[in-house]
């Protein structure tokens, strides 16, 4: 089956278990490094407004191709151009899989900016590989991926402005054998991995039913 970088394809037990974490009704939420807009198909029914920022172009024609309401505007720019693309205020911040991404040694830049951005008391919600055993299994650890432990992640966020209110790991085995298959199968046969369908219900599983895993980090904080 050849690789499809759609809403459909591409949503995941990842993006259901960050979908979970807190309620979108009438809230105003920034989604940055949006993507092909997944989040955005989700949370249109009960969110107030979306501002949606991603650099990547490609994947932001994706996301207006297919999520088209006057409640999201999707926007090119990176988290540190928050501060010149609105200064309106949200009330949800989401950084899905964004914080390994950014330059070395800026995350507290890109967090301060997002904080900025954000109501009294508004919350930011954010993933991020964690630093265990499964590193070893991410084969874009071998060429700077970061992966962040629970007190990497708290300090960060403390020292930007936010209180922390829950972290956790989800993620298992199955999470990790599709991740390796992943790169594999995406690039150098630009096809979808072996058996999509088993592994997506095995990894939905692990995010939407365990309590526990040690592949993905999920954070909650509140501004302070």
């Amino acid at each position: 089956m050849r690789f499809e970088n759609s809403i459909e394809r591409r949503i995941s037990g990842k993006h259901r278990a960050n979908l979970r974490m807190l309620s979108f009704r009438g809230k105003r939420v920034i989604d940055i490094g949006c993507g092909i807009g997944i989040i955005e198909k989700n949370i249109l029914k009960d969110a107030k407004k979306v501002l949606a920022i991603e650099p990547f172009k490609k994947d932001l024609e994706i996301a207006k191709r297919s999520v088209k309401s006057n409640k999201v505007n999707f926007i090119c720019a990176s988290v540190f151009e928050i501060n010149k693309i609105t200064n309106e205020k949200f009330d949800i911040a989401m950084a899905f899989d964004v914080i390994e991404h950014l330059p070395k040694g800026r995350e507290i830049r890109a967090l301060k900016k997002i904080n900025f951005a954000l109501n009294k008391r508004g919350k930011i919600l954010i993933s991020t590989p964690a630093n265990n055993i499964s590193k070893f299994f991410d084969p874009a650890w071998y060429f700077g991926h970061r992966h962040y432990n629970k007190k990497e992640i708290a300090i960060l966020l403390e020292e930007s402005g936010f209180k922390i209110q829950k972290i956790y790991i989800m993620g298992g085995v199955y999470e990790i054998i599709n991740m390796f298959l992943f790169y594999i199968w995406k690039w150098i046969f630009d096809s979808e991995v072996p058996f999509k369908k088993f592994f997506d219900k095995k990894r939905d599983a692990e995010y939407l039913i365990k309590k526990r895993g040690f592949v993905t980090l999920f954070a909650i904080a509140e501004k302070k």
